[in-house]
């Protein structure tokens, strides 16, 4: 079970779900509608799904239920962070070598979705020019994104008004 609860560390609190219907609620360990209440409180409350645990370990053996639930989450979630860490710490260097490069492929994949969803949409020299100056203002400018929407829709509107009229 701890095994299968290290999912955990990787699927999110969505992922022992299933396994915690597989153990304890199927066999008749965990009543059915205890499980479905911690569980749907656990999407009233901010934080990580794995909340729910704590309320199924409590529902089983009260507070050490409780506890040991909540430890066998932290303590595999906690491993594997810090073994990840270590694990980029070791490869950093190498991934330092690697980002500049790896920006301009980038970069050229955003540009050919780009020109696919321009070319299909038929925009005007006008329109491609004001897309240009977005692009511009976005990228080497650093204009905050909520202006560059503000001013689209303010020329949006501005353009229906003057084909209206």
């Amino acid at each position: 079970m701890t095994a299968l609860g290290a999912v955990m560390a990787v699927g999110g609190g969505n992922g022992i779900v299933a396994v915690v219907q597989n153990y304890w609620v199927r066999p008749g360990r965990l009543d059915p509608a205890a499980f479905f209440w911690v569980l749907s409180l656990s999407y009233v409350f901010p934080g990580p799904r794995a909340g729910f645990l704590a309320g199924a370990g409590y529902s089983l053996a009260g507070t050490p239920g409780a506890v040991a639930a909540l430890v066998g989450v932290m303590v595999p979630a906690c491993l594997s962070a810090a073994a990840v860490h270590r694990g980029m710490k070791r490869i950093e260097p190498w991934m330092r070598r690697m980002m500049e490069p790896a920006a301009f492929v980038i970069a050229g994949i955003i540009l050919a979705a780009a020109w696919d969803l321009a070319w299909a949409l038929r925009l005007s020299w006008w329109e491609a020019g004001l897309l240009g100056v977005g692009v511009y203002l976005a990228g080497p400018r650093d204009v905050e994104p909520v202006w560059l929407v503000l001013a689209a829709g303010a020329l949006g509107i501005l353009r229906a008004l003057l084909l209206v009229s």
